[in-house]
């Protein structure tokens, strides 16, 4: 199927409908026939177009192409951000990596809210990505490809092009008389997508002429069960939900194993944290999930750690912060950032702590003591701090982080766990606490 604006138009619709479009714009053969076509079908869309080069510095024609980029988008009429990346490489670090992380980042600094991002990737490259990923040993969400739109940033990214080749969208800048830059670097066949491009893809094609088109198709298919799969995930993922950032281990147990992982997966991908390899998921899953509900063993990866504590399985940075110590005042406001990040808030409520204490600044945030003692609301009897963790679950390593609400010397809150004293609060109106130490964490 040749490469046409009333192809790229339909594909558009078929997406969500954005305030504006943003092209991601090199200069290349490939952005410049997604932001010429775009620019055509500017008034049939009915939306804002703008365009975004970044300016790597890592070869000598870099300000020669920003300059073609400035000139193309004045013709164009379509606004153009420029931005320079300043890249520190460190040795044996990918460069192609580095550049790639460097640039979304940037792009995603100046992303509007409901913007639709548009990349220039095609089918070619959707091949190439399939071989590369069969050749690392990928599972299914990397054998599914790159997705021709997700959801991203305040937006959208999507890629219209993955539909055609890279020769449909040569001859359509051919016919358009369109003028590009070409990068030296992607004749670089130190780099393996390169290698893959130049050197295998010609002799799979010359046997198979449309690998490309195939290999694309094989991706499109894994997609699908990728989603089925991530779906699944997501139900079983609330089936072992126990609130507070964790997951119920014994839930976990009772799933077969494959869809065990896969559900540790998805709960690490929600949380925003570098993904485990299989080996450390395997590890997860057989030195936590399975070990007896005394120990408290733990695996640890680059960015991220699970723990252990009962029947609990916790997500959590790799290097835990110091607890702190110093008490802080909570003035009359609704949101107190805690050392380390974390926060207080206070909700309206119908019963919990008065306001009245924090117009009368009497409100203190202080943490683990010795003689921290608390009768929780509605039961008889005061409890050491250790004592009303262990029943309230509070894992081990968490409790010199809880935050513990003093009115003038006496404790009225542990977290949101739970209110201290059996005293009727009478005055009107009541906040209930709420604290965010993870992304995650329900309120009390």
């Amino acid at each position: 199927m040749a490469f046409a604006t009333a192809e790229l138009l339909q594909t558009l619709q078929n997406l969500p409908r954005p305030d504006s479009y943003l092209v991601a714009y090199s200069g290349g053969l490939d952005s410049h026939v997604l932001l010429h076509a775009m620019a055509s079908l500017r008034d049939t869309l009915n939306r804002p177009l703008r365009a975004i080069h970044l300016h790597h510095g890592l070869q000598a024609q870099a300000d020669q192409w920003q300059s073609h980029c400035e000139a193309v988008c004045n013709d164009l009429e379509v606004p153009l951000l420029s931005e320079n990346l300043s890249l520190q490489t460190v040795a044996g670090e990918s460069v192609e990596a580095l550049a790639r992380e460097a640039r979304y980042r940037a792009i995603a600094e100046k992303m509007q809210s409901n913007e639709m991002l548009l990349t220039a990737q095609h089918r070619d490259d959707q091949a190439e990505t399939l071989l590369l990923q069969l050749l690392r040993g990928a599972g299914v969400d990397g054998l599914a490809g790159m997705p021709s739109c997700r959801p991203w940033q305040q937006g959208w990214l999507a890629r219209p092009l993955l539909g055609h080749s890279r020769e449909e969208l040569r001859i359509y800048a051919t016919d358009n008389g369109l003028s590009w830059v070409e990068d030296p670097s992607n004749e670089d066949q130190r780099f393996d997508r390169n290698y893959l491009r130049h050197s295998v893809m010609p002799l799979i094609q010359a046997r198979w002429p449309s690998a490309g088109m195939t290999l694309a198709r094989s991706a499109a298919h894994l997609a699908t069960v990728s989603r089925e799969l991530s779906d699944m995930a997501s139900q079983d993922l609330a089936a072992c939900d126990m609130g507070h950032d964790c997951l119920s281990v014994s839930t976990l147990l009772r799933l077969p194993p494959a869809r065990r992982l896969r559900t540790l997966r998805e709960w690490v991908r929600r949380h925003a944290k570098p993904l485990p390899d299989q080996t450390r998921l395997v590890e997860i899953d057989r030195s936590v999930l399975q070990a007896s509900a005394e120990a408290s063993p733990k695996v640890v990866w680059p960015g991220a750690m699970v723990r252990r504590y009962r029947d609990q399985l916790w997500l959590l940075p790799e290097h835990e912060n110091a607890a702190p110590s110093a008490s802080i005042h909570w003035p009359d406001q609704d949101m107190l950032v805690l050392p380390g990040g974390s926060r207080l808030l206070r909700v309206p409520a119908l019963q919990g702590l008065p306001a009245s204490w924090w117009q009368e600044h009497r409100v203190e945030v202080r943490w683990r003591s010795e003689d921290a003692r608390c009768q929780p609301r509605g039961r008889k009897g005061t409890r050491s701090f250790k004592k009303l963790c262990q029943e309230l679950g509070i894992p081990p390593w968490q409790r010199d982080h809880v935050p513990l609400i003093y009115k003038d010397d006496c404790l009225v809150a542990v977290a949101d766990y739970c209110l201290c004293g059996d005293t009727e609060i009478t005055d009107v109106p009541t906040y209930r606490l709420k604290w965010q130490s993870h992304s995650s964490k329900t309120t009390a």
